[in-house]
């Protein structure tokens, strides 16, 4: 898969975010040809502690198919998001930045890195 992204231009806070002008309400994906799909959290129930759902490896099986440069996983705007043993063994040796939302956000609009996906966490 060789198609690259045109650059990207997000914004969000707490329960929202845009791209390129579009606004979702939920946890997102921005795919490595900057397609933007909902997040399957319903793959990591299994794992949920308390209200919170972390990312875990059965969320992550598309990378093997997309295999971007680098992945930048958003974990909320208060970074509560976690990502459980096997998501951190299966991106092992991925290119991946886990930060808060709102960081990962400002890196994305920086531009440096285009050939990416994202995992975007907007509820905590």
């Amino acid at each position: 898969m060789d198609v690259i992204k045109p650059r990207m231009r997000l914004d969000g806070y707490y329960r929202w975010i845009t791209v390129n002008g579009t606004m979702y309400n939920t946890d997102i994906i921005i795919h490595r040809d900057g397609t933007v799909t909902e997040r399957m959290e319903n793959l990591s129930e299994p794992y949920k502690f308390g209200f919170h759902i972390p990312l875990s490896e059965a969320e992550l099986e598309f990378l093997k198919e997309e295999r971007p440069n680098k992945l930048f996983i958003g974990c909320g705007f208060k970074g509560m998001m976690d990502l459980t043993l096997g998501a951190k063994e299966m991106l092992g040796s991925q290119n991946f930045v886990a930060k808060t939302t709102q960081d990962i956000i400002q890196m994305i609009n920086e531009g440096k890195d285009q050939d990416f996906v994202a995992i975007m966490h907007i509820r905590c």
